[in-house]
């Protein structure tokens, strides 16, 4: 089973919409519209991205905490029973998809 199928949101009956959208980006999977455009943490740690949807480019979403997405990931990485190397792939892909501020 691949990364993608792992964390399908198919699996987790109570993954909301936002989580899953959030899951795909980072994977660069297409599972909800829209679809996010490009995620960030702000300095002071907070979410905040720009969803895909043409008609609403330019508008920046509020998506909380970054802490909070982080404590959900990490719950969710746990019960998706991902393997060393899985982990270190989902590790690898949030680090390079989402724009980190808070160490400037």
């Amino acid at each position: 089973m691949s990364l993608a199928e792992k964390l399908h949101p198919s699996r987790f009956t109570d993954m909301s919409p936002r989580m899953a959208a959030m899951v795909a980006f980072v994977i660069g999977e297409s599972w909800t519209m829209p679809e996010i455009g490009s995620l960030s943490i702000t300095s002071d740690g907070y979410l905040v991205g720009y969803p895909m949807t043409a008609g609403m480019l330019g508008h920046s979403e509020f998506y909380g905490s970054a802490d909070d997405l982080e404590r959900n990931v990490h719950n969710l990485l746990d019960v998706a029973d991902l393997t060393d190397e899985e982990r270190s792939q989902w590790d690898k892909l949030y680090t390079d998809r989402i724009e980190d501020w808070r160490h400037y």
